[in-house]
């Protein structure tokens, strides 16, 4: 399968506006985020996830494990900024813009000629180091550039073409069914070893410092007919493991139907040794959205919260998890037309936020624009839309701060932030 991640454009800029940078970047994209990536299934039965993976890894050397990331899950922030990508169609360009917690100015970091074809969004590390995968239109050269803070900017030419499906401070990585393969940011090299982790379905994410993903558990190896395959997984199970990259082990979490009552459980992220899942539920005629969390030191699986599901209406473009330092703050579980309900892990409680969307109405640029949030901040703030700003002539989301417990009391007196004007 070709990954090609896809860059999301600012709210506000039009589709026409826009042509031109997603034909170059091969994708076309709503407002929704990518789906995380998902393994080509071999044919063979599936052993249990304690034997699937060697207990040693001879094949490769030892390296350091950091802050895992999924490529393909938009999230730009780090403890102490945030990043955007902007693309101009009267430009040939893309362009990096950094807002700055600190002083809440957004700045223009990095200028890439379109002609250079990226393959990714940026990969943004919590040293606020960014990069960006590339190659020539004709496939020719796969390359990736490095954007540092200080300024500095260093291009290499990958030893091999890989698709990435997590990334950290010191490498990007390729999960299949029988192998890994690591892409060095410092020196381009690929280095792969053999691996078992049978029948992957989804890599949902990094959990301190290994990968958590799902893996199809069938009686019979998967058939090719697509009648029968389905046959297969109506009787089969999704298991949920976490695989070690440093030590090349995998660990059974625990399973599911492979196509449960309400849906797969959507992963939010981690804060020490609980995981945190939201799924949905059927309740009689209604629907449930639940927030559960898995604690890896008991092996249980826990509801924290439910309530009855809204129509979700607003606030589509909002990621559905914010985390500071690598540990979850944040979920935002559902909303209503005129607030968001935002689950703050530290507390267990849950806050009907004020947020308005124009979009709903379809009146972008006229009704009343604020409230949705966007990340928080490592001095535990939360970035969040603020009305409107001018770029290029178009209209866009400007951002505010607001500290994190004002935020949840309902405040709106957000700290606006200097937005780049281009």
């Amino acid at each position: 399968m070709v990954y090609y991640p896809q860059i999301k454009p600012e709210r506000g800029i039009t589709m026409k506006k826009l042509a031109l940078v997603f034909a170059a970047a091969l994708a076309l994209t709503a407002c929704t985020a990518a789906p995380t990536e998902t393994a080509t299934v071999p044919a063979a039965a599936d052993p249990p996830a304690e034997a699937a993976a060697t207990e040693e890894n001879a094949d490769a050397e030892q390296f350091p494990v950091g802050e895992l990331r999924l490529c393909d899950d938009w999230r730009r922030d780090t403890d102490t900024a945030y990043y955007t990508l902007y693309g101009d169609v009267d430009t040939t360009e893309l362009t990096g813009l950094k807002l700055d917690y600190a002083d809440g100015v957004q700045t223009k970091i990095m200028s890439l000629d379109i002609a250079d074809t990226p393959h990714s969004d940026f990969l943004v590390t919590n040293d606020n180091v960014v990069r960006m995968f590339l190659s020539n239109a004709d496939g020719s050269e796969f390359r990736f550039k490095t954007f540092y803070p200080d300024g500095r900017s260093e291009e290499r030419t990958a030893s091999q073409e890989i698709t990435p499906t997590v990334y950290d401070e010191y490498a990007a990585y390729v999960l299949r069914d029988n192998y890994v393969a690591r892409l060095d940011w410092q020196t381009g090299e690929v280095t792969t070893w053999d691996a078992s982790i049978p029948q992957i379905h989804t890599v949902l994410g990094g959990a301190g410092g290994k990968v958590l993903l799902t893996r199809i558990v069938s009686d019979m190896p998967l058939p090719t007919d697509a009648e029968m395959f389905e046959a297969v997984l109506q009787n089969s199970l999704m298991e949920y493991d976490l695989y070690d990259l440093a030590s090349n082990t995998l660990e059974k979490l625990f399973a599911d139907d492979f196509y449960p009552d309400g849906g797969w459980k959507t992963y939010l992220g981690y804060r020490g040794d609980m995981l945190y899942f939201v799924q949905g539920s059927p309740d009689g005629d209604d629907y449930k959205e639940l927030l559960l969390g898995y604690d890896l030191t008991t092996g249980t699986m826990q509801e924290l919260y439910a309530e009855e599901a809204t129509d979700c209406v607003g606030a589509f473009n909002s990621p559905k998890s914010f985390s500071r330092g690598g540990q979850l703050e944040l979920v935002f579980l559902q909303s209503t037309p005129d607030a968001l309900h935002i689950y703050n892990i530290a507390d267990g409680q849950m806050y009907n936020v004020p947020c308005h969307d124009p979009t709903l109405n379809a009146a972008y640029g006229i009704e009343e624009n604020y409230g949705r949030p966007i990340a928080v901040t490592g001095d535990g703030r939360v970035l969040v839309i603020d009305g409107y700003a001018q770029r290029g002539g178009y209209t866009v989301d400007a951002y505010g701060l607001i500290d994190l417990d004002d935020y949840l009391a309902g405040r709106t007196d957000y700290t606006p932030v200097q937005m780049w004007a281009q």
